[in-house]
């Protein structure tokens, strides 16, 4: 998130890639997480927003002035 939030220091990204080199659990964890953060930008995308949802007065009461 902070490589793309426009914040991100060079270190940062030195810190990432020396991260994901240590060991393929961190570069599969990394993939993973792109892959996630892809779908979810995509469903974003191509979703429409939900319904305003409409609140019900209980029926059987009796109504307030």
């Amino acid at each position: 998130m902070r490589l793309k939030s426009g914040e991100a220091t060079i270190a940062d990204a030195e810190q990432l890639m020396d991260w994901r080199g240590r060991s393929s659990a961190h570069e599969h964890a990394f993939r993973d997480a792109v892959r996630c953060w892809r779908a979810i930008g995509q469903a974003l995308a191509t979703s429409s927003p939900a319904p305003a949802v409409r609140r019900r007065r209980p029926t059987g009461g009796k109504k307030r002035a």
